[in-house]
């Protein structure tokens, strides 16, 4: 292991500011501008200061994001389909078939390596991620025991630098210096450098600006108004019959004189709060299809059984997007400072395992269909359904031998005497059960 090691950023060492409460659109678009105007800027500016400081942008996507259920499961629903045990480093054979390394695996399996895999998946989310990796060792687990993200607020991403106060351009470090790269890299989306949160933040900022004015509306119109008409024209009177009135709710009794009249007024029904729910609803939507790319993978349900499966299908397609984006930072950044480490053998990649994702119905299926035509391994079967099954009836000797006669003429193959008592625990007779013989 080597013993070269670089200081950490540590919370006292870099200077960030949080804001992310009462966002609005306004801000929204006033950063939009800002980046706009660094992009322009970008090609013949050479003076030393903070053009592309998006530290406020990064508060409106956190504030989206800590405050909108719909978004933080979304997220946790795409967290599931790319973490678990899906993943492996080993080799690739003359014919391009993968082989696994179980023991190089094992090393980068942990709670430090699944946070650096949400944090790849977060640099399509934000349209950056810094990450910093130390060849520190946990005593405990004897896995790498640093590997965390650089506060986004001190990140420069277009200007490829890392400040130690937001907003400062010195004091602060490169990512090109050759003291850094070794343990700090820069993962960008280049695709959509602003992230898909930058579509995402507009949306839910107006959801929350609906769901206020939801809340405003029912209050209002949301209950219906008690009427009382009172005989008497006494202050007196009608002072005691609203009091009844407005104490009805806790003490579920009015007492009224024996002319006065009481009853409910309901608002005719006109549909005006399906303008709110309408609202929160397409926002929830366009936020599942960004992401996942179907509403209902993120918990909608579907009207029929045809458009889930194709929902399932685009969700596939989309994951393996996310996987071939992580593939390549682990092998490009993650893989080389590894093996200089020597955490890692050299010669690895990081590869995503070809198991398709399905139900456990599905699986179950599958697993019919192939035993029935090949030879299953045990092995694979309790890796898959986490059952353990003994060796197949087909292959033990003595069973499963065809009779005679070759089989049924049809292409199956008929089951043995033997294999039938083991499977029944009697042997097989020429029973007539309309004439009661056995």
């Amino acid at each position: 292991m080597s013993k070269k090691k670089k200081p950490a950023f540590e919370d006292d060492l870099l200077w960030a500011y949080y804001h992310t409460t009462k966002k609005t659109i306004k801000e929204y678009i006033r950063e939009l501008d800002r980046y706009n105007a660094f992009r322009s800027l970008a090609p013949r500016f050479r003076q030393e200061a903070c053009v592309d400081d998006r530290g406020r942008l990064i508060d409106l996507y956190d504030a989206c994001y800590d405050q909108d259920a719909h978004l933080m499961s979304t997220m946790e629903t795409l967290y599931s389909k790319i973490l678990g045990k899906r993943y492996a480093l080993g080799t690739f054979d003359e014919k391009g078939k993968f082989h696994k390394d179980i023991a190089e695996t094992k090393k980068i399996r942990g709670t430090v390596f699944v946070d650096l895999i949400k944090e790849i998946v977060k640099a399509k989310a934000y349209g950056y991620t810094a990450i910093e990796m130390l060849p520190d060792i946990d005593p405990t687990t004897g896995k790498l025991a640093h590997i965390k993200s650089i506060e986004r607020r001190n990140v420069l991403a277009g200007q490829r630098r890392i400040v130690q106060r937001q907003g400062e351009y010195h004091p602060g470090w490169n990512f090109d210096d050759l003291s850094m790269k070794p343990y700090y890299f820069l993962i960008e989306d280049r695709t959509h450098p602003l992230g898909f949160y930058s579509a995402t933040t507009p949306i839910i900022l107006a959801k929350k600006f609906t769901h206020a004015n939801h809340v405003g509306f029912s209050h209002t119109y949301g209950q219906p108004v008690i009427h009382g008409k009172c005989a008497s024209d006494g202050v007196g009177d009608r002072n005691r019959l609203a009091n009844e009135i407005a104490s009805a709710a806790t003490n579920k009794v009015i007492v009224t004189g024996m002319d006065d009249e009481i009853d409910v007024k309901n608002f005719a029904s006109t549909n005006s709060e399906k303008i709110f729910t309408s609202i929160v609803d397409r926002a929830d939507t366009d936020v599942s299809n960004l992401i996942l790319g179907s509403e209902s993978m993120a918990g909608e349900a579907q009207s029929y059984v045809g458009a889930a499966t194709a929902d399932e299908n685009i969700l596939r397609d989309r994951v393996s997007v996310y996987r071939e984006f992580i593939e390549n930072v682990w092998n490009e950044e993650v893989i080389p400072r590894l093996e200089n480490f020597g955490y890692i053998k050299k010669g690895l990649v990081f590869q995503y395992q070809g198991h398709i994702d399905m139900s456990a119905k599905d699986m179950i299926k599958l697993m019919e269909v192939l035993s029935s035509k090949f030879k299953m391994d045990p092995e694979v079967v309790e890796d898959i359904l986490g059952i353990p099954v003994g060796e197949q009836l087909e292959s033990v000797v003595g069973v499963g031998v065809s009779v005679p006669d070759g089989g049924d003429g049809d292409g199956t193959r008929r089951m043995s005497d033997e294999e039938y008592y083991r499977r029944y625990g009697h042997y097989r007779t020429e029973a007539n059960f309309l004439k009661g013989k056995k």
